[in-house]
């Protein structure tokens, strides 16, 4: 048990987008992306949040920063409710609670150099302008491993590579505590990948940050990660040290994602794990164990009771009937 406060403490988060139909758009449903997600990061943790596409992974991140807004739920920010904050305090805490978006080509303004997109965010938070900004853009920039002349340049003049290490430090600009890298290497080529995840780890080193690393990377995660999270159809299903989770995943749907991995070496077989039909859908999920309609060893239970994400003697959190059998 880690007797440190927590830097983020997330407890039962909720975000249901209203499905609306008919000439007066009434709401007939709801998408479950994030339902009743829980757990907690620690400083200078890098925790991974881990599934397939749709498993409602970005939303939480999403609404960790109040970039949406959530359904129902708290968003604890070193101890303080990210939720009952004005919109004043709201902005004092962007300064500490950054994000790196996915997608490097869309998240820069194509009008603005990199250096004014950098000097922009430092004026509205008031915390340097001119000459001042102006410098502390470019230290930034060659932290994040450019040089200062890329202060100049427009974004269409850069690599992929290039604008995502941009898109890095405009978040370290603001000088955080915290930062969600919501997949911050899927649209880099493979041989930028690493690049990039070095840079992460020095910055995470250097400035005492602490990460939510988001990704359907499984083989990145492992080198990254401190624990591990993973999400099925807007809940998560199991949480663990890295360590112990790669050694022996307990619920079924890691244990298909793990064994999912390539191995690079052809003489070690790997016995892979194949899951019959498709993701349910958020709109409709089923009733029970949202895995059950794909999972290999379902139960006459799992049809009917959702398992609750619950400790292990070892302490890690799963939920499954499988390894909590039912009273």
């Amino acid at each position: 048990m880690n007797a440190t406060l927590p830097v983020l403490s997330v407890r039962n988060l909720k975000k249901h987008f209203p499905i609306r139909t008919g000439v007066f758009s009434r709401v007939t449903g709801h998408v479950k992306a994030v339902d009743g997600v829980s757990f907690e990061i620690f400083p200078g943790e890098t925790f991974a949040l881990v599934g397939e596409s749709g498993c409602g992974k970005s939303t939480t991140g999403r609404i960790i920063l109040r970039l949406q807004n959530a359904t129902d739920g708290s968003v604890h920010f070193n101890q303080e409710d990210v939720y009952a904050a004005s919109f004043q305090r709201l902005r004092l805490l962007r300064k500490e609670m950054q994000i790196v978006f996915q997608d490097p080509y869309s998240a820069l303004n194509p009008r603005l150099t990199v250096g004014s997109a950098i000097r922009e965010i430092l004026q509205v938070h008031g915390l340097a302008s001119g000459a001042e900004a102006r410098e502390r853009a470019e230290d930034v920039l060659i932290r994040c491993g450019l040089e200062r002349y890329h202060a100049d340049r427009y974004p269409h003049e850069f690599s992929g590579g290039q604008r995502q290490r941009v898109v890095i430090a405009r978040a370290l600009a603001l000088d955080p505590r915290f930062i969600v890298a919501d997949e911050p290497i899927s649209a880099l080529d493979v041989s930028i990948q690493s690049q990039i995840i070095n840079l992460l780890e020095d910055l995470q080193d250097s400035f005492d940050l602490t990460y939510l690393f988001i990704s359907h990377d499984l083989s990145v995660v492992r080198h990254v990660a401190d624990r591990v999270g993973v999400m099925y159809l807007g809940k998560l299903v199991e949480v663990g040290d890295k360590a112990e989770f790669y050694r022996e995943p307990l619920h079924p749907y890691s244990q298909s994602l793990l064994s999912a991995i390539p191995v690079s070496d052809p003489a070690i077989k790997k016995k892979r794990i194949i899951l019959k039909g498709d993701v349910p859908s958020p709109a409709n999920p089923p009733a029970g164990c949202p895995f059950h309609t794909r999972c290999p060893h379902v139960m006459e239970v799992c049809r009917t009771v959702v398992p609750e994400l619950k400790a292990t003697a070892e302490g890690r959190h799963v939920a499954c009937h499988l390894v909590h059998p039912p009273a």
